[in-house]
């Protein structure tokens, strides 16, 4: 019989995701504020790159979050052979496109929302709002930009949530036969050539660091790598060595998966091969040492019972429901944007 499963989290948009990726914010990593251009950026002739509806992507836009990304997060969107450029152009036009949709279905952000949002943050990274607004400005962004960041996650969050999330069911059926190796028709497995699945967990080492201080951090992370490949589990090593979120947890604060990561951290951990570590990672005002755990691995072990058949434990259940809504999530929301796609007008023009 059917079921309707609890409300699953929603890819890239969870409370989870914002909670993960705020210190990443605060500790300098290039995730760009919406439309905003780095500080100290020189003035420079704008032109139109893209039109998304009556709506326009400026070249200054486009440069802004161009200028916020590492050398690391480049080199890793280019591996895919599209110019880069052309990968953030068409990220910025989605989510052009995912604002109007949620203009046209009424949805609105309330400022209380995301006070609570904010607070939610500074809960759980144990630290106060001025506290916040020092290590923003380090990274170059101002809690007024932040704000309208997060006011994109949580409206965008709102839309899927309504017009995806709403229309998921996942059946017992499903789950046992997913238990059993089979995927759901329409359902493709989301792994990488590395073998890295939307769903495996990460791991995360953040170590401080100044433009002054790079070459001092950036040797200190390898040696760090150097103890995790001869043996040091990398959990002990983030609770010894990171300064960021979930450091008391080995590295993954709210069991953060592949699928909750920023796009450019998503394109680096899809590189690596599950359980190793990668090379470290400097990001402006952070060095980071990122892990991915693995979760899809074969069909857990499972008790044979009298009757000859399988069977699973609850938490396998759970575990294996949590596996298909996110594939099916994944999906829907593919399917979704390619209607706004072609149902929208656009012109890019770089």
């Amino acid at each position: 019989m059917p079921m309707t499963t609890q409300k699953p989290p929603i890819p890239r948009t969870s409370s989870k995701r914002i909670l993960a990726l705020t210190l990443a914010i605060a500790l300098g990593w290039a995730i760009a504020p919406w439309g905003a251009a780095p500080a100290g950026a020189a003035t420079k002739v704008d032109r139109i790159v893209a039109q998304v509806n009556r709506n326009i992507i400026t070249l200054s836009e486009l440069e802004a979050r161009l200028a916020l990304l590492s050398p690391a997060q480049k080199a890793a969107l280019s591996a895919s052979g599209e110019s880069v450029e052309t990968m953030v152009l068409n990220k910025m036009i989605e989510e052009e496109l995912l604002s109007q949709a949620a203009a046209a279905y009424n949805i609105t952000v309330t400022e209380s929302e995301i006070d609570q949002a904010i607070g939610t943050i500074l809960t759980e990274n144990n630290i106060n709002q001025n506290q916040l607004i020092a290590s923003l400005k380090q990274g170059g962004m101002t809690l007024p930009a932040f704000r309208l960041q997060l006011r994109q996650e949580l409206l965008t969050n709102k839309l899927i949530g309504m017009t995806v999330v709403n229309k998921l069911v996942v059946t017992e059926g499903e789950v046992t036969s997913f238990l059993n190796g089979k995927l759901p028709a329409g359902v493709e497995p989301l792994m990488s050539a590395s073998g890295v699945s939307d769903f495996d967990g990460v791991r995360i080492i953040y170590l401080k660091c100044t433009p002054q201080s790079a070459r001092q951090i950036m040797a200190k992370a390898q040696k760090i790598r150097e103890e995790i490949m001869a043996g040091l589990p990398f959990e002990e090593a983030a609770r010894k060595y990171s300064e960021g979120p979930g450091a008391a947890e080995g590295g993954n604060p709210g069991n953060i998966t592949v699928s909750e990561l920023q796009a450019e951290l998503q394109a680096i951990a899809k590189q690596l091969t599950p359980g190793t570590v990668s090379e470290p990672l400097y990001g402006g005002q952070v060095v980071l040492l990122i892990n991915v755990v693995p979760t899809m691995a074969p069909a857990p072990t499972a008790d044979t019972d009298p009757k000859g058949g399988k069977t699973f434990t609850e938490e396998q259940r759970q575990t294996a429901r949590r596996h298909l809504e996110q594939m099916k999530i994944r999906a829907k929301l593919d399917t979704y944007m390619e209607t706004l796609k072609k149902n929208a007008v656009i012109k890019t023009m770089l």
